[in-house]
């Protein structure tokens, strides 16, 4: 979605500051949302093969499913430190 350089649009016609914003946002949802589809599908499938056939199937590529694990994994660290954290100030 980010065909827009600067402020001018693929025809040539320009994007206004609001129009920027709300094209940046969609695309931070649907990132956000392609990552949990990415989660949806790995705790659901019965093997690799499956996943990999749904994530084909609902157009999630490797891109995707490597920013999930990426991000799942930065999450499950920061929570372990809190839990550590937590225990020891118990």
């Amino acid at each position: 979605m980010t065909a827009h350089v600067g402020t001018m649009s693929v025809d040539g016609t320009p994007i206004s500051q609001a129009d920027l914003a709300r094209i940046e946002a969609e695309e931070t949802l649907h990132a956000e949302q392609q990552r949990k589809a990415v989660r949806v599908v790995a705790a659901a499938a019965t093997d690799v093969d499956d996943a990999r056939m749904l994530f084909s199937i609902l157009g999630l590529g490797d891109d995707v499913v490597t920013s999930s694990r990426s991000e799942l994994a930065s999450t499950v660290t920061a929570a372990a430190k809190r839990s550590r954290k937590s225990r020891a100030a118990a």
